[in-house]
């Protein structure tokens, strides 16, 4: 039995993190189309995460992609059988969180493609019981991650906007020869790109440390209280940060007045210091203070070279826009299915004819449904909701006088983190008892509480 290090965060809206350490050779294998030596990827973004279409044995799955993951990674066991892959040596997975490890399998997948690329004998790992219930957070279907064996051995575009990956592209704009585009050189540890960065303090104190590149972390930036001189820069609240593989992170949020990425300086951004505890089994590099995440990355266009070690920002119409919060301080996730009876057209029923005329007479026809049900898997203490009498557990039915069961989580989310003042209006289910709540929605520092 072998042991890996994991590293796994999954919250929308909070933070998504998966850092895999294994020690078996990360393979990238790959074919572009015929008589081409460049390949285009479409993806879907939710919550500035990357989410590719991967065909395994012919069949259509999500992956998330993921600079800071080294491995490719399968949520379901079952879904493992389904798609015909044997497992083989078991592997221990150790996290985020104080929980024991789990334990997870290798498996080769004989033919795997991800827009024009074909994957090869590709090894990967899998997850028992689909343990790491991603799609429940993210409110679409989510398979697995994928992330080093894209980027390994060529130049890689991303293109937030446009919602493209670009791998090995033949040609380059002038436009990043412009003084405007940031570049960096990048350290690589345990196959993860690094950048190194001053990160200034409180006190007035710079501190100089490396950061890891991660796409697969939603929050912009966490920081690493104690690594280096780090410290929490005030004020903060505490809160929920996700859920690992290995059990719950909490901790702090705040934001850096100022953090320079090179000669530009971004102002008031959102930045989260995890618990100790939930970070200690995690295999750091020595000078690694802290991750950028994609609610940063996303609002550049991103050129990573991995041949040449170095990476490109250039900024775009998002780069200086604020940094929202999660204001309600509710955490939606979806919870099951559930049937919700819905009304149809009227039919005609039957006639009567007298001196008037012809009357028709209708009849109200019904019929049920099944719809995702949306709960709350979260309430941050002190939060609006938690004043409100919000619970851990209850199911939404409206928000804002409009039934959730047609809506995307996503678009649900959104309601929740919008401008102080707005009010918010839920309509719930707790223990076959509808119930209806207001509140306000307002600064998340206007309140400080001690962490859970």
């Amino acid at each position: 039995m072998f042991k890996i290090d994991l590293m796994s965060q999954k919250l929308i809206y909070v933070a998504i993190l998966i850092i895999i350490s294994v020690q078996l050779k990360a393979q990238s294998k790959f074919s572009f189309p015929a008589g081409k030596n460049e390949a285009k990827i479409s993806f879907d973004l939710k919550s500035n995460l990357i989410i590719v279409p991967v065909l395994i044995n012919n069949v259509k799955l999500n992956f998330l992609v993921d600079t800071g993951v080294n491995f490719t990674l399968i949520f379901d066991n079952h879904k493992a059988k389904q798609l015909g892959l044997s497992t083989d040596q078991p592997y221990m997975l150790r996290g985020l969180g104080n929980q024991p490890a789990l334990e997870a399998f290798k498996v080769t997948l004989t033919n795997m493609q991800i827009g024009d690329l074909t994957f090869l004998n590709q090894t990967a790992l899998v997850l028992p019981e689909n343990e790491f219930e991603l799609s429940r957070r993210m409110g679409t279907q989510i398979d697995g991650i994928i992330g080093y064996d894209l980027f390994s051995d060529y130049a890689v575009l991303i293109d937030y906007q446009r919602k493209f990956i670009r791998i090995n592209p033949s040609s380059i704009s002038r436009k990043w020869s412009s003084s405007k585009v940031l570049n960096f050189p990048l350290s690589f540890h345990r196959n993860k790109p690094h950048i190194q960065l001053s990160l200034s303090q409180s006190n007035e104190e710079n501190v100089l440390g490396e950061f890891i590149l991660d796409s697969g972390l939603s929050d912009a930036i966490w920081l690493f209280p104690n690594k280096k001189g780090v410290s929490e820069i005030p004020p903060v609240f505490a809160d929920f940060l996700g859920t690992g593989i290995n059990g719950d992170v909490y901790g702090q949020r705040g934001k850096l007045p100022q953090f320079h990425l090179g000669s530009k300086v971004l102002k008031d951004v959102k930045v989260a210091y995890p618990k100790v505890d939930s970070i200690q089994a995690i295999p750091l590099a020595d000078n690694r203070i802290g991750s950028i995440g994609a609610e940063l990355l996303s609002r550049f266009k991103v050129l990573i070279d991995y041949p040449k070690a170095k990476i490109s920002l250039m900024p775009t119409r998002k780069t200086n826009k604020p940094f929202y919060y999660n204001l309600s301080g509710l955490e939606i996730e979806y919870d099951g299915m559930r049937m919700v009876k819905q009304k149809l057209p009227n039919v005609k029923r039957g006639e009567e004819i007298d001196s008037k005329g012809i009357e028709i007479l209708l009849r109200d026809r019904f019929q049920l449904i099944l719809y995702p049900s949306m709960s709350v898997s979260y309430v941050r203490p002190n939060s609006p909701a938690h004043l409100a009498g919000l619970r851990v557990g209850d199911v939404l039915l409206q928000i804002n006088g409009k039934k959730v069961y047609n809506m995307p989580l996503e678009r649900v989310l959104g309601i929740l983190q919008k401008e102080p003042g707005d009010r918010i209006k839920l309509t719930i289910e707790r223990k076959e008892k509808k119930m209806k709540f207001n509140f306000t929605l307002r600064s998340v520092f206007d309140t400080i509480v001690p962490s859970p």
